[in-house]
């Protein structure tokens, strides 16, 4: 095969993609309830902090909402948000902030009308057209690390893609981090499963950005996806991840699982006070470490 062929089918096998950039859309958000009837649902998110309180069953977590001056039920576990507190404790975010990544051309502007389009972090297997379903292994992780690097629609790694189950459990996560930072130039997510997993991506995150802690509690890189157990209890390893998350000053991203009907009351402002008040609970917890650093960067997505 002459080499203009070669290059005709190489051109032909290749995929054609737009080059890598951040998104920013024109349009803003769609206002689809009124300022007022927002402001209720915030008023009712604060009335069932208030008087429903949320289970922690964390004891450190229980002990630092207690130092902040909040009523704590050890027996129960429950802890309950005095809403002035709260309010007081939550302090204005910034509309914008930046998440590092290793090559500094892919760092990425989370806020304002910025969209980040990330991979998928938490199924339990992984499937492809050759294979089919099927328990993920190294190798598997590897090509999916690889996939997300070539394509430039991706910006960002989702945390554990699937689990590498020839791996052994308590350290697999470490096979996860090694595999990031050997095939991705791109930001990744931690794997905010309790204190020693979280621990060590942030300490593997400043090997693979040559930074110490300090360094990276001013340009944060790690974020960590925070699972509140709807409703209203928040269990141990996603409080260990807060408290680590907040310490170092990096981005903890507050995803409540409020299934309508499920989880959650049938009715839509029903969920929403409730998704709200889980939300409002945790950056409490979060804003206890501002002291220290400054600034703690906080997410909440929503279903």
């Amino acid at each position: 095969m002459s080499r203009r062929n070669k290059r005709k089918k190489s051109k032909k096998n290749s995929i054609v993609q737009i080059p890598w950039q951040e998104v920013v859309t024109k349009f803003s958000a769609l206002e689809i309830i009124s300022q007022d009837e927002i402001e209720s649902i915030h008023h009712a998110s604060l009335d069932v902090l208030e008087s429903v309180g949320m289970k922690v069953l964390h004891q450190e977590a229980r002990k630092i909402f207690k130092n902040a001056g909040l009523n704590v039920d050890e027996s129960s576990q429950m802890v309950y948000f005095d809403r002035d507190l709260v309010l007081n404790k939550i302090t204005e975010p910034p509309k914008e902030f930046t998440l590092r990544a290793r090559n500094p051309k892919r760092d990425l502007t989370l806020g304002r009308n910025h969209i980040v389009f990330s991979a998928v972090g938490g199924p339990a297997y992984c499937s492809d057209l050759d294979k089919g379903r099927r328990r993920g292994s190294f190798e598997d992780l590897q090509n999916y690390m690889k996939l997300i690097q070539s394509l430039n629609i991706i910006h960002q790694e989702g945390g554990m893609s699937f689990e590498i189950i020839e791996m052994p459990p308590e350290t697999r996560y470490l096979d996860l981090y090694l595999a990031q930072f050997q095939l991705l130039d791109k930001n990744c997510q931690s794997y905010p499963l309790g204190t020693e997993r979280t621990k060590d991506c942030i300490d593997m995150h400043c090997i693979a950005l040559e930074c110490t802690k300090e360094e990276l509690a001013k340009k944060p890189s790690v974020m960590g996806i925070i699972n509140t157990n709807s409703p209203m209890q928040l269990d141990i390893p996603m409080s260990e991840a807060t408290i680590e998350l907040a310490k170092s000053a990096q981005v903890t991203c507050i995803t409540p699982f409020t299934l309508s009907g499920a989880m959650a009351p049938i009715k839509q402002a029903g969920t929403l006070g409730q998704q709200n008040a889980e939300i409002l609970a945790l950056v409490t917890l979060t804003h206890w470490f501002v002291l220290v650093h400054q600034s703690c960067m906080v997410l909440s997505l929503r279903s």
